[in-house]
Parts: C-alpha cells; structure tokens; sequence
C-alpha cells in the first residue's frame, strides 16, 4: 500500500516533509545571503526575495494543499468513529463544520505563502491568523475523536497544547512589542507595513514571536506525523 500513488499515508507524508523541508531551506538560502536575520526571523519575513520567494510559496503550497485533500480523507474517517458515539448526530455536525474550518484554513494558507508579507501585508496578515488559528482547532477537533476512538497518542495531544500556548504566546509578545512601537512614537500596527528588515534592531518582544512562530509551526508538524499510522491502507 506505500507505494499506491492514492495512498493518503504517502500524500501525509509528502505534506509534513515538504512543509519542513521548504522552511528549513528558505530560511538558510535568507540567511546565508545576508537578507534576514540568522535570530530569529519571522517566517513571513524570509521570503521577501528570489529564490526564496519561489521556494516558499511553491513548496508550502503544495504541502498545504496536500493538507486540503487529507482534510476530506479525514472527514471520512471521522465519521466512522462518530457513528459509534453518543450524540453522533450532534458529533456529525461538528465534523462537518471542522471540515469547512480545515478547507477554508488550508485555502488562506495558499494565499498567505503566495502573497508576501512586504507587497500585500493586509491580506498576507488576516491569511495568516485564519491559517494558524484553523489547522489548531482541526487539531483539537482531530486529537479528540482518535481519544473517543480509543487511538490515543500522548505526542499527539502534547504537540495540541504546544500548538495552542505557544499561538497564544506569540499573540501576547506581538502585542507587547506594539506596545513598545507606541512608545517609540510609531503605530501599533507599524510592522503591519513595516516588516522588519535584516539591518533593522529587533525588539525581545519581537525575538519571542518569531521564536513563538517557529515553535508553534514545529507542532503542527510535530503533530500531525502522528497521523501517519491511523492513515495505513487509506486511499485518497
């Protein structure tokens, strides 16, 4: 079954390790070129030139697309376990909205990693938080049927809470960091049209939300690996 091309394993696979693969290898062709700063960059901040332009939006595209097409694998396979819950009626709905959450999420994804933060900063930003803040409730959503379903994984479920403290931390250290910009006599939302640039002095709070990011994105990965066994002689 590995080597079916329909396997949604292969497709799981494809999308965790193209996803890291294009971070980790954008962020060195950035920084070894002297464009971002080597710590820590906003990850929307390292594609602001060719080739990593190229790099990032082709090969996160393409990972979260992948992740469009599980999300209605996963679909399937969620309401196969619902059918054996209490209140399935009510579990089926949930699924069916955490389905449209994932999709919609996985489309603002696209958009967010083909659409710079320096040449469309309001769309890029909105993308952005609908993308994080979806694929952290399709990941609660998921964790806990696979419990109800008695597939457990402590990884899993601890890669959740790392998701959701460190989306929260990252939220918190960005407001703080505007509260610094409002001292500085500039806007809240200055970096909003002002993306930090390689030369420019980085605030602790802005570190910590890139470290934030970074940390919360590794979970989304993290977690998701973990899908790999439930989806065995699955088919797309």
């Amino acid at each position: 079954m590995k080597n079916n091309p329909n396997s949604a394993q292969r497709l799981l696979e494809i999308s965790v390790f193209l996803g890291l693969g294009t971070i980790i290898l954008t962020y060195l062709v950035s920084t070894t070129s002297g464009r971002v700063a080597h710590f820590i960059p906003i990850i929307s901040e390292m594609p602001f030139n060719e080739p990593e332009s190229s790099i990032f939006g082709a090969g996160l595209g393409v990972s979260i697309f992948s992740f469009l097409i599980l999300a209605q694998v996963f679909h399937r396979i969620f309401n196969d376990i619902i059918i054996n819950l209490e209140n399935k009626e009510i579990w089926g709905k949930r699924n069916d909205i955490i389905r449209i959450i994932a999709s919609f999420g996985a489309i603002c994804g696209i958009i967010t990693v083909n659409f710079n933060w320096s040449n469309f900063p309001i769309l890029h930003g909105i993308t952005a938080f609908i993308l994080f803040t979806s694929f952290l409730i399709w990941g609660t959503f998921a964790n806990k049927i696979f419990e109800f379903s008695g597939q457990k994984n402590k990884i899993r479920k601890y890669a959740v809470y790392a998701g959701w403290f460190f989306y929260i931390a990252m939220i918190i250290f960005n407001g703080l960091d505007g509260q610094e910009l409002i001292l500085e006599d500039k806007d809240f939302l200055y970096r909003m049209n002002n993306p930090p640039m390689v030369e420019d002095e980085r605030s602790v709070y802005l570190n910590l939300t890139a470290l934030c990011e970074w940390c919360m994105v590794f979970s989304f990965y993290t977690g998701a690996i973990t899908y790999r066994k439930v989806l065995e002689e699955i088919q797309i």
